[in-house]
């Protein structure tokens, strides 16, 4: 069932959900560096008060949030003034209700470090670490792709390597990040039989050859074959793409693979995306997610809300699950700790064994989701 959102602009109903929802529990505001916790101090005749922490300066409009066990509930505020008391006066805009149901109940992971319910996870990059990284080093990628389009370029009248440092808004790299199938269009002038086959044929026609203006003003071009490259198998951050005047058999899917392939292990061999070996320590966890605790500043520069991350969970009994992840919230907490709550999207079979294995052998006694 999706979510319903309910908005909220009357200034005396606003008054009474402040004073139903953020007298308990913690509320949050959001900051570019994440979700810092702050307290409610009073609303009145409009105005409503808060004291937030670290922060001395603040300007325009801003964003706060409680999470109420099936609720998200918003709240857009325009800052008035600020008292000596590192209390902020706001006046409250609108608020937001978002109401969805709890997917799961996650466990506690002790934090005494001679538990064998004590795990973390490591060897953590994000994909907008690998974006950075691309873009920094150009002159490498282009030699790589130098490399990538030699094998191939007498066989196909048209060859595309791209990378997602060169556009987030290309239309096979959104493709590719709602999953890793690649994509074979054997004749765009023939329509396929079978209902998946006449399914991905629409979404190629819609969503990709109208937004490709290069193909728009080629119509030799009836056919195609790309392929993601995959970091780990898992994170996507490129493709290439083949097409030609004539049908390409689906056999030659495979030689497009073992290049798309190739490519990665170039760059992995040469320990091109660099790889964070910091062990930070899981908090919490669920089949469907985690939160990752820490204190030091440094290690947030990981991580970015909606951003795709890859790390190992280190799990007792020398066992691990590799995971890709997507990044739900950060929330900056009053005693300076970190939290990071995420998403689980994808790992292979054996490390869904391990982490399964893992999850039935934890004892504790579940508490609220770690995302929302």
């Amino acid at each position: 069932m999706s979510d319903e959102i309910q908005t909220i602009t009357d200034q005396d109903q606003i008054k009474g959900i402040f004073y139903q929802h953020f007298l308990k529990g913690d509320i949050y505001l959001k900051t570019k560096n994440g979700d810092l916790k702050i307290q409610f101090l009073g609303i009145s005749e409009n105005k409503v008060a808060f004291k937030i922490p670290f922060i001395k300066n603040f300007s325009g409009i801003g964003l706060v949030l409680a999470r109420r066990e099936t609720s998200i509930i918003y709240v857009q505020l325009k800052f008035l003034e600020r008292s000596e008391d590192d209390s902020f006066i706001f006046h409250p805009v609108k608020i937001q209700i978002i109401n969805a149901q709890r997917r799961e109940d996650r466990h506690t992971i002790g934090a005494d470090s001679q538990s064998k319910k004590v795990i973390y996870v490591t060897n953590i990059i994000s994909d907008f670490i690998m974006e950075n990284t691309l873009s920094m080093e150009n002159k490498k990628v282009e030699r790589i792709k130098d490399i990538l389009r030699s094998d191939i370029e007498r066989h196909f009248s048209y060859i595309k390597i791209f990378f997602f440092n060169e556009g987030r808004s290309d239309p096979r790299m959104r493709y590719f990040f709602h999953g890793n199938r690649p994509i074979y269009i054997f004749d765009i002038r023939k329509k396929p039989t079978s209902d998946r086959e006449m399914s991905e044929y629409n979404n190629y026609i819609n969503e990709i050859y109208s937004k490709d203006y290069y193909l728009q003003n080629r119509k030799q071009y009836i056919s195609e074959i790309a392929v993601p490259f995959l970091f780990r198998a898992k994170i996507p951050y490129g493709y290439i793409q083949v097409n030609s005047t004539s049908p390409i058999p689906e056999n030659i899917m495979s030689i497009i693979k073992k290049i798309a392939i190739s490519c990665d292990e170039m760059f992995t061999k040469t320990k091109f995306f660099p790889v964070s070996e910091e062990k930070l320590l899981v908090s919490d966890i669920s089949r469907n997610g985690l939160s990752l605790a820490f204190r030091e500043r440094k290690f947030i520069r990981y991580f970015k809300e909606r951003c795709l991350v890859y790390f190992d969970i280190m799990l007792p009994d020398k066992k691990k699950a590799s995971i890709q992840a997507e990044v739900r919230n950060i929330v900056l907490l009053e005693n300076k700790i970190i939290k990071v709550g995420c998403e689980i999207k994808e790992m292979d079979a054996i490390s869904e064994v391990n982490f399964e294995e893992f999850l039935e052998s934890t004892i504790h006694k579940p508490e609220s989701d770690v995302t929302e």
